[in-house]
């Protein structure tokens, strides 16, 4: 527990107006906690008695005086067995009405970067719903207790982020404010589930809780947790295809360029296309018209792909690659060609629900968007689906117009040095362009193994076609231009 101490300061919650000092939080170990032996959910104003031990024991000893009283006819026994039931129950009725006469309210940042901190800061202050008596009934000697979780893996699961031990507050007779502040915050959604209060006060014979709701529009206050991103060179760029550049031209052919005869590769045909540039052996072949692309008309972009299916070595891995996937969007952001994340599952799959459902309506498409959406995504099982599903749940990837970029886990473990922390065991992750025509790869993925997912299983599985191991599994093989060991190499890539 933590005693509290006053400082004169101004408030740093938003659209609250403060009227008194905030409270410090100052760290004091002390037993100021309840043994719970019944503990009674009472359902109105998210109320629970806490009996104790001694609760019982008053009972057992009030009915053994009213027995012996019985047997000896004594008045003087009756008006003691009387005391003990009346103090039993006063000391029940008295922090029942100090709880429901207090009110609290919550200040919280909506936006954090991962490897940052937050405070979280509570307002408690008397409603006086009794009017002139509530003088008679002093909020004396509050537990506190902020319940900040991280919302899991699964997306239903919480962890608690803040420590156990909850906060003493002395007296509480005018607005008191109080700062929480958190540790170092993983990327993620956080939530503020509530604020509990409780007491005993004044003869401490039993407890009674309360769950203060610290908003009235929503359930409960989230923060969310951005990826952070870092400076890209764009080196890798000079192995991608690129499109026309269409800059105050009416038609796809029109270039700001000459025209070049070095040969690049070759892209679907589009409506403005010259049929002198078709390529009719790759067109004969794929059964798709295709055209020639040369070097000079064309301006390097590429669309990201993040799979959520591969098989991760660790989480530390998997971090680096959303690190990575929120730096190259920024990398494309500012050369004006804003890439398209693909996420496989897809963003709307129904294995994705429990992780996107309180995506922000209305949100504007773009990096606040993808900001959004890589601070919920998580590492997906195999748990693949059958071609009978819906084809939403599959992956439609299209490599014709740009080059897709994405990101393959290795299996290398190798060690860098940080002057900060010492030795660093990094695991390695190589950028990739995903092949056109990509195919589900048998040898990219048979050495590794990861609990959960077995490859070979899933092959001989005669409810699964070939096909739907590919749509699921997603690209995992490509061109290999970068590899990226630890967060400080993407500069260089």
């Amino acid at each position: 527990m933590h005693r509290l101490k006053k400082k004169s300061q101004d408030s740093p919650g938003d659209g609250v107006q403060p009227v008194t000092p905030v409270v410090e939080l100052k760290s004091k170990p002390t037993n100021f906690k309840p043994e719970k032996v019944v503990s009674v959910p009472i359902g109105i104003f998210g109320m629970k008695l806490v009996m104790e031990s001694r609760f019982f024991g008053m009972l057992v000893i009030a009915f053994m005086i009213y027995f012996f009283g019985a047997l000896v006819a004594n008045e003087w026994t009756y008006l003691l067995a009387s005391g003990f039931v009346c103090a039993a129950m006063i000391g029940a009725l008295i922090p029942l009405l100090i709880l429901l006469d207090i009110g609290g309210e919550c200040s919280m940042p909506g936006e954090v970067l991962s490897l940052e901190g937050t405070t979280v800061v509570i307002k408690l202050k008397r409603k006086n719903f009794l009017g002139p008596l509530s003088w008679l009934i002093p909020a004396r000697w509050v537990r506190l207790d902020v319940d900040v979780a991280r919302r899991g893996r699964d997306g239903k699961t919480f962890e608690k982020i803040l420590a156990p031990e909850p906060v003493l507050i002395e007296s509480l007779d005018e607005e008191k404010w109080f700062e929480f502040p958190t540790p170092l915050l993983k990327r993620g959604v956080y939530l503020l589930k509530g604020v509990e209060i409780s007491t005993c006060f004044p003869l401490g014979i039993v407890w009674w809780s309360r769950t203060i709701k610290v908003s009235k529009d929503k359930k409960d206050v989230s923060v969310t947790v951005y990826p952070r991103y870092f400076p890209c060179s764009g080196n890798f760029m000079e192995h991608l295809r690129g499109v026309a550049s269409q800059m105050g031209m009416a038609t796809h052919s029109s270039t700001i360029t000459h025209q070049s005869t070095s040969f690049r590769s070759v892209r679907e045909f589009k409506s403005g296309d010259s049929l002198r540039h078709v390529h009719w052996p790759s067109t004969a072949r794929k059964g798709v018209m295709l055209v020639r692309e040369f070097d000079q008309e064309t301006i390097p972009v590429f669309n990201f792909l993040l799979n959520l299916r591969l098989p991760w070595r660790n989480a530390e891995q998997f971090e680096l690659a959303v690190s990575t996937a929120m730096s190259l969007c920024h990398l494309g952001y500012s050369k004006g060609q804003l890439p398209e994340l693909y996420l496989n599952p897809p963003l709307h799959s129904k294995e994705m629900e429990a992780l996107m459902y309180d995506l922000p309506d209305n949100i504007n498409p773009g990096i606040h968007l993808y900001s959004e959406i890589l601070a919920r995504v998580e590492m997906i099982s195999g748990n693949f689906r059958t071609s009978s599903d819906n084809d939403e749940d599959f992956l439609e990837l299209s490599v014709i117009e740009k080059d897709v970029v994405t990101l393959i886990p290795t299996v290398e473990q190798i060690m860098k040095y940080d002057p900060n922390v010492g030795d660093v065991i990094c695991s390695p992750i190589d950028v990739c362009i995903v092949p056109y025509g990509w195919d589900f790869d048998e040898e990219a993925y048979g050495n590794i193994a990861k609990e959960g997912l077995s490859l070979s299983s899933l092959r001989n599985t005669k409810s699964r076609s070939s096909e739907d191991v590919k749509r699921a599994m997603g690209p995992t093989a490509g061109e290999i231009i970068g590899r990226i060991d630890w967060e400080k190499d993407l500069e260089a890539l």
